[in-house]
């Protein structure tokens, strides 16, 4: 019988759970890259509409430079499907 205590015991089962899931490979597919490229694309069109600063800044490239970026970025995921 394990005379241990059992709070000690979960506290180091949880210590090393958390340190594997840090220790293990993270991949993302190609769909997630694709949707977070696009989610930053459109975040920064938002920006631009809402910052008046940030407006300023970021029209120095025309926004149809963000829609065509997010176009392109949106069609490897419509060829999936």
């Amino acid at each position: 019988m394990d005379m241990r205590d059992p709070i000690e015991i979960g506290k180091k089962n949880l210590k090393m759970k958390i340190k594997e899931r840090f220790q293990r490979k993270i991949s993302m597919t190609v769909l997630q890259r694709q949707c977070l490229i696009i989610v930053t694309l459109l975040s920064t069109l938002l920006l631009i509409t809402v910052w008046p600063r940030f407006r300023t800044d970021a029209m120095s490239v025309g926004w149809y430079v963000y829609l065509i970026l997010v176009i392109v970025f949106l069609i490897p995921i419509i060829k999936r499907k």
